[in-house]
């Protein structure tokens, strides 16, 4: 009988421990590239994407920019980062970071898609981009806005 209850406290242990193992998403992306197979990254890339829309839905906007930071990270480690993807992920982060009201990181980021955008040959009449104060984009880079955007490399 003893034993029994033993077993039985060691498999709710199991249990309870499962139901508190971290989602993936909160994962970091070191270590999602290291336990997850490539074929699934894609997955968690969208389930990336679409906790950051739920996140921006709640305002929760340095939830959403952290979610779409790891999914661009994720992106460009499986070879996709001069893809539409990439450059989506990119105008999406400039949005955010132009709600937070850091208006050189978002030049930056709207720059870096609408390169990719040129490259792969997209019509910009179906692209939006959340436009800074600025009228000359080349002020915008000015010295004022040395920042280095750390998690993407050009």
């Amino acid at each position: 009988m003893r034993s029994l209850q033993k077993t039985l406290y060691v498999y709710i242990l199991c249990i309870s421990f499962g139901i508190q193992a971290s989602p993936i998403e909160d994962w970091t992306t070191d270590d999602i590239l290291k336990e997850v197979r490539v074929s699934r990254i894609p997955q968690i890339i969208d389930l990336l994407e679409e906790k950051a829309k739920k996140a921006v839905q709640a305002e929760d906007y340095q939830s959403a920019k952290e979610y779409l930071k790891k999914a661009l990270v994720l992106k460009h480690s499986i070879g996709m980062k001069h893809t539409e993807g990439s450059a989506s992920i990119l105008s999406k982060i400039s949005h955010i970071e132009t709600k937070l009201g850091n208006r050189c990181e978002a030049s930056k980021l709207s720059s870096l898609a609408k390169r990719i955008y040129r490259q792969i040959g997209v019509n910009f009449g179906a692209v939006s981009f959340e436009e800074g104060g600025e009228s000359n984009p080349k002020v915008a880079m000015s010295a004022a806005c040395q920042e280095n955007l750390s998690y993407v490399r050009d």
